[in-house]
């Protein structure tokens, strides 16, 4: 684990010494600045959790003046003032700039590591709430990009609705549907079969390098209610045979087929809103072949 570093600043090096080799004795890791302005120096090439600082440096810069400036460039460090002029004035003007805490000398060492102790659990807290804002930000966008995409799925999916309404010819209404699907999931080998007379099938579009025909193999439209896997049968490594039903009625079917084990899954957001897109193209086209049947029919 790496260490969590202590700085101690004060321009009495004897104390330092001390204080030092008494806080590593007890696990803490410490390094030492003389002035101010050298643990302002430090400050700039490592984060420190905690910086223990003398109050009264009289050569440079106060301890007052650290805490503000450390606050100012690096606000997670936590600062603890230690002097042996303490005040209640002093004192919060102390904490007003910034400071986490505030000893007087002279203190006991477990007092000391004590306020250490605190300080280095707070600073812990605050890296774990900041990781996990940060992942909740992450997750946060994903979702949005998340829903962004599906929203462009809808409305893309939309217009091939839309455009299907005037469409008269079987392999028309079904191709912009087919090359949006080929787009998104890139299958070695696709068919889509209508339903022929007698509950066989017809083949109205096939890409990929296996011929396919109408099987008799494949189950009758009336009662092709589920999705089936047809990797095998079909020559491909991972394949699907999906059924396109409306109100219990088969529409049509689609296979899909990957040479290898492939990522697409049925439940697929987008596959889900595909189908049921192309189920009501289907369905609008039917009704208008039947009603265009009907009106043959009565004029004969």
């Amino acid at each position: 684990m790496v260490p969590e570093w202590v700085l101690l600043v004060d321009d009495e090096p004897e104390l330092r010494v001390s204080l030092r080799e008494a806080l590593e004795s007890d696990g803490y890791s410490v390094e030492e600045a003389d002035s101010a302005e050298m643990a302002l120096g430090m400050i700039e090439r490592q984060h420190y959790p905690v910086i223990i600082t003398d109050l009264n440096m009289p050569a440079g810069k106060s301890g007052l003046d650290l805490i503000e400036m450390v606050r100012a460039r690096d606000p997670k460090t936590l600062c603890i003032v230690i002097t042996g002029f303490a005040t209640l004035r002093v004192s919060i003007e102390a904490l007003k700039r910034g400071a986490y805490d505030f000893l007087q000398k002279p203190f006991k060492l477990e007092e000391l590591e004590a306020v250490i102790d605190r300080a280095l659990e707070l600073s812990r807290l605050q890296k774990q709430v900041e990781a996990y804002q940060g992942e909740l930000e992450s997750r946060v966008l994903a979702r949005v990009s998340e829903l962004n995409s599906f929203q462009e799925d809808v409305l893309r999916l939309n217009r091939l609705l839309c455009e299907a309404l005037g469409v008269t010819e079987e392999t028309a209404l079904v191709r912009p549907f087919l090359d949006c699907l080929k787009a998104r999931f890139s299958p070695d080998g696709l068919v889509m079969f209508l339903p022929g007379p007698s509950g066989t099938w017809r083949v109205v579009h096939q890409e990929g390098p296996r011929p396919w025909t109408a099987s008799p193999d494949l189950p009758p439209a009336e009662n092709f209610t589920e999705v089936l896997g047809w990797g095998e049968e079909s020559g491909y490594g991972d394949g699907y045979l999906v059924p396109l039903r409306h109100t219990g009625r088969t529409l049509g079917a689609l296979f899909l087929g990957f040479e290898s084990r492939s990522s697409f899954v049925l439940e697929d957001s987008f596959f889900e809103l595909w189908c049921d897109q192309i189920i009501a193209a289907l369905y609008g086209f039917q009704c208008l072949q039947a009603h265009a049947a009907s009106m043959v029919a009565k004029k004969g």
